[in-house]
């Protein structure tokens, strides 16, 4: 049955995660040692949810494409999420809510199932905690036009074997970038690193 796909998601979730390893597999080039560290000092602290969803007997996970507003992430493909605030007890909680105010996911019906590997973005300066949580329908979304351009429902199975890299010029520095292509879409850097390591998690399910 489906749901037990997510029991198992679920199990699998508190043992030993991929970590690091499973994370590189999808880092641009451009990172160094240093930035593989998920909590430098000074880093700021933020929760994003992968969320996983049925739809026609399928398991989703919603993407944001990002406002643009100017910001160093603006018009990129993301998880939903942000930065931690002081009324926010865990980055569970962070990620919850920030889901909740940018695309209207109400955190009582969420089941989160655990998280996975911290990591930093260097480019904002950021430590992310990856929250996964399951919805047990297909999700009415709700979009904050301040922060979130577009959702886009990415079936799991689309992300197996689609794997595909480029050079670009980052800052004036080559970078060799990998990604997932999704549609017309090109997800990379931080967000493919968490898929990246969530696909190992669930590659032995």
């Amino acid at each position: 049955m489906l749901i037990d796909i997510i029991e198992k998601i679920e199990q699998q979730l508190k043992k030993e995660l991929p970590g690091l390893e499973a994370q590189k597999k999808m880092a641009p080039s451009i990172r160094t040692p240093f930035n593989y560290n998920p909590n430098p000092e000074g880093a700021k602290k933020g929760g994003v949810l992968l969320l996983l969803y049925y739809n026609n007997n399928e398991l989703y996970i919603p993407l944001i494409e990002r406002a643009d507003d100017g910001g160093v992430h603006s018009g990129q493909i993301a998880f939903p999420g942000g930065k931690s605030e002081t009324e926010d007890k865990t980055l569970f909680e962070t990620a919850k809510r920030e889901t909740f105010e940018e695309i209207g996911i109400e955190q009582n019906k969420l089941r989160v199932l655990g998280s996975l590997t911290e990591l930093f973005i260097p480019v904002s300066n950021y430590s992310v905690f990856p929250v996964v949580g399951f919805l047990d329908s297909k999700p009415e979304f709700i979009l904050n036009k301040n922060e979130v351009k577009k959702i886009i429902e990415v079936p799991l199975s689309a992300l197996y074997n689609n794997f595909y890299s480029e050079n670009i010029i980052l800052n004036k520095i080559d970078v060799e970038r990998p990604f997932f292509k999704i549609n017309n879409y090109k997800i990379w850097g931080a967000t493919a690193m968490i898929l990246s390591e969530f696909l190992e998690v669930v590659k032995s399910i």
